[in-house]
């Protein structure tokens, strides 16, 4: 069986604060973060130039500050988790929301979009790997990008990737959204 995912890096305009803050998200709540509305709304504080209606923008903002997502009308988190609550604890699910300078990296692992051997994004996704992995000093492994696609290298590092944020955020876990 072969890996998938759905990835995306797209640029926001709406401020960033300074901040390490590694939220940790139900999967139902990190659904929506994939969807195009949210991403538009998360990304733009130009109301007028989403196509969104006034009711509609607001609703969805709102959710995103009652997740711990955004502040002050600023992007306020360095990283989304997906997590899957079990009868008597919390899975990691292979996803992440990363905010880094004026764009958003999305990936997730559980979607059935891209395969990596056929993926159109794939300088991308290495892309995003490498900015992740150098803003947050993590070590997934090396990428060699001659077999990588072959291998289904990408889909191996993003998984070491989101184990690595949260070992390196548990210490400082602030926030873990159930609702």
């Amino acid at each position: 069986m072969s890996t998938m995912c759905d990835y995306r890096i797209f640029s926001t305009d709406r401020p960033v604060k300074k901040i390490e803050k590694v939220v940790m998200l139900s999967r139902e709540n990190f659904n929506k973060l994939g969807t195009e509305n949210y991403q538009k709304v998360l990304s733009s504080d130009r109301r007028e130039t989403l196509g969104l209606s006034k009711s509609y923008y607001y609703y969805i903002l709102e959710d995103l500050k009652r997740m711990g997502l955004v502040e002050d009308n600023a992007i306020s988190f360095k990283a989304v988790i997906p997590f899957i609550p079990r009868e008597s604890s919390l899975d990691l699910d292979n996803g992440v929301l990363y905010s880094s300078k004026n764009h958003l990296i999305f990936i997730d692992m559980g979607s059935s979009k891209y395969e990596c051997k056929t993926c159109p994004v794939f300088a991308e996704c290495i892309y995003g790997i490498r900015r992740i992995v150098s803003e947050m000093k993590i070590r997934p492994g090396p990428i060699d990008e001659e077999t990588a696609r072959d291998l289904r290298i990408p889909s191996t590092l993003w998984n070491k990737l989101v184990k690595g944020i949260f070992g390196k955020s548990v210490v400082r876990l602030d926030a873990i959204m159930l609702g």
